[in-house]
């Protein structure tokens, strides 16, 4: 009798194996959810986790091979690199008078900006997971957005978004809005902007 295993692609049976250990849970495009609404962990860096196979769905066309696009992947789901794999930024100074905005964590004063802000208008907390990729281990709780204003030139790198991992909840948060990565120590980044304008979100 001719075996399963043997006619059926590697990664195939893999996804088919890490199905049948999660209770065969899947949606309807065949991407599988947590084991139980109750979990809220996952262990993104594998090709086969949820996250893997939405990304491998879009974008294993990218490369030669399997193993070329699953490093591609695991160096994505690392959390290490806030620009799509595909761009190079460089650095420029953002002029005086340039607006942009910050979602902020509960707590954090608008004095203390964070390092990452965009040029898209943030609506919600979901375009803050889902647009901007902030994981939520990076920023549990997210309540308003700042827009502030550039009062003396500062370096910065712009580009795109590029998309995170999310172990909290198995989410792939596919970023692609613009974002600018201030290019001076946190203590200083407040010395070259102004709060024009705060307001809540969620």
């Amino acid at each position: 009798m001719l075996s399963i295993v043997g006619t059926m692609p590697r990664r195939s049976f893999a996804a088919m194996a890490a199905l049948a250990l999660l209770g065969g849970c899947t949606t309807a495009a065949g991407v599988d959810r947590p084991a139980s609404a109750s979990t809220a962990q996952c262990y993104t860096q594998s090709i086969d986790s949820r996250t893997g196979r939405i990304w491998w769905k879009e974008q294993r066309w990218r490369y030669a091979s399997e193993a070329e696009a699953t490093k591609a992947y695991q160096t994505i789901a690392s959390g290490s690199d806030p620009w799509p794999n595909w761009f190079t930024p460089s650095q420029q100074d953002l002029p005086v008078g340039t607006r942009f905005q910050m979602a902020l964590g509960k707590g954090q004063p608008e004095t203390s900006p964070g390092g990452f802000g965009t040029f898209d208008n943030i609506e919600s907390v979901r375009d803050v997971r889902v647009h901007l990729a902030v994981e939520y281990a990076w920023k549990p709780e997210i309540d308003r957005v700042v827009t502030y204003e550039v009062i003396k030139p500062m370096p910065v790198k712009i580009g795109p978004i590029g998309p995170q991992a999310d172990p909290h909840g198995c989410a792939w948060l596919p970023g692609r809005w613009s974002q600018l990565q201030m290019m001076v120590p946190a203590a200083n980044r407040i010395e070259y902007l102004k709060v024009l304008a705060v307001r809540p979100i969620d």
